[in-house]
């Protein structure tokens, strides 16, 4: 009931975790606004929801530019009222090595990543500031927490968002608006698709199922928290990872990228 008659506002809906959000979402009794550059993906996930009964409406923006995420979130209140929760959930990546660092990839993936979310947060913060209530929701990773040799671009792009959103928490928590942020493992995905394939079938065993991620989340969000993390062992392992001394960690990392053969 925590969500019903709720507007949530999802970037990166038409696939992998926005679009098993908005089912959930849907599910549950809120009103969807839907934003993603895939128009064709956009219209399915609108039709499968209008179906099935659920209030939404959908807006083609790509969330790298500030100007195209502004005017789809303009729209999208016009169509279903004022947002009271975001998931900013579009996220690319990529896999790079020191040989190519594919700085044009790792400009995209920042301003995917980081900057896409910043811009969605932007356009729905002042409407929510007005109202003194809100959720800002943002997908970040357990990748943020110590770099990976191999996804150096997506590592250093999480990271920054977890950090920001670190630092807006507290003083929008005093004005009534709640962040969480979301700490995934490898989550089955199209994203992860791309990696498999990009990196051999042996480099990403153990992802969670995006439906079982995607129910996390709302789980999360339901009770207000201000940070998730899963899978538990994953996240275990990562944060223990933190405690390694530079050599150990470069040591681990370089067995690691010889073993999945991955660019080191």
């Amino acid at each position: 009931m925590r969500f019903k008659n709720r507007v949530v506002l999802v970037t990166g809906a038409a696939s992998g975790m926005g679009r098993a959000l908005c089912e959930l979402m849907g599910a549950a009794g809120a009103a969807l606004a839907l934003v993603d550059r895939n128009e064709n993906g956009l219209k399915s996930l609108e039709h499968f929801l209008l179906q099935r009964g659920v209030r939404c409406a959908s807006a083609v923006a790509d969330v790298r530019s500030r100007t195209q995420v502004r005017a789809a979130v303009e729209h999208l209140v016009n169509r279903v009222g004022p947002v009271d929760i975001l998931f900013a959930s579009a996220g690319i990546c990529g896999l790079s090595g020191v040989d190519d660092l594919k700085v044009e990839k790792l400009e995209e993936i920042v301003q995917v990543n980081f900057l896409g979310v910043v811009y969605a947060i932007e356009a729905v913060l002042p409407a929510m500031l007005r109202r003194k209530t809100g959720h800002l929701v943002g997908i970040s990773s357990l990748a943020a927490f110590r770099g990976l040799p191999f996804e150096s671009a997506y590592c250093a792009s999480k990271a920054a968002l977890a950090s920001y959103l670190g630092s807006i928490r507290p003083p929008l928590r005093r004005r009534g608006i709640i962040v969480t942020t979301i700490f995934p493992g490898f989550v089955e995905t199209p994203l992860l698709a791309d990696l498999v394939a990009t990196g051999g079938n042996h480099a990403f065993r153990g992802a969670v199922d995006v439906g079982v991620a995607a129910r996390k989340i709302v789980a999360a969000v339901a009770r207000r928290r201000r940070v998730c993390f899963f899978p538990l062992m994953t996240a275990c392992l990562t944060r223990a990872a933190q405690l390694l001394p530079p050599r150990a960690y470069d040591l681990v990392m370089t067995r690691l990228a010889a073993r999945i053969q991955l660019p080191y």
